[in-house]
């Protein structure tokens, strides 16, 4: 008999180590509290408090990095980036899942232009870290979400899917901060609000 889906990711938090580092946009204080209201929902409904304990804030990745990523060097040239950017209006539109092991169920923003003009002139500003970067992360490969629960199984998604669809109405807001974070644990490195330093 399968374990409850919390006791099954007390388990996986446990066996299954992973580091590396993210480049994350973070929303408006609004859309912020609209995804962890979501997170609350899921936690209390199925036990999974993961997004809530694991010390991240809802967010889309511009990037993800291996754990030989040079974060220190990156962090010289992120607050440049961070000051040439405008806020970027937002709206979380959907909800889906990965066809991938993790079991991941995540909110999709709507790919607008803009949005992908700041990915693309991301990836032309920090080209020289695309080394160790995630190939799930760059042009063509890119999946923008905010993820709301993960390692869920099948069964599982289809559950926690169904809540989101009951319970998910679109939300509206904005980008205004740019961050750098460590995983796992999540820990933040660095965050500068978008426009300036």
């Amino acid at each position: 008999m399968d374990k409850p889906i919390a006791a099954r990711h007390q388990d996986w938090r446990a066996e299954r180590p992973q580091m590396g580092y993210a480049v994350e946009l973070y929303f408006d204080p609004d859309s912020d509290l609209a995804v962890r209201e979501i997170w609350s929902g899921i936690a209390d409904a199925f036990g999974l408090s993961t997004m809530l304990t694991n010390g991240g804030r809802p967010h889309v990745s511009l990037a993800v990095y291996s754990d030989d990523f040079d974060h220190r060097s990156f962090l010289q040239e992120l607050p440049a980036f961070s000051k040439s950017l405008a806020p970027l209006k937002v709206q979380l539109g959907s909800v889906g899942t990965f066809p991938t092991e993790e079991g991941v169920i995540f909110l999709a923003p709507v790919v607008t232009s803009e949005l992908l003009a700041v990915h693309e002139r991301f990836r032309i500003a920090f080209s020289g870290f695309e080394g160790c970067a995630s190939a799930h992360y760059l042009p063509g490969n890119w999946v923008p979400h905010v993820t709301v629960a993960t390692d869920l199984t099948g069964t599982e998604i289809a559950q926690v899917s169904k809540y989101c669809w009951k319970h998910f109405r679109p939300i509206r807001g904005w980008f205004q901060e740019i961050g750098l974070v460590e995983f796992r644990p999540v820990r933040e490195l660095a965050t500068f609000k978008i426009g300036s330093t």
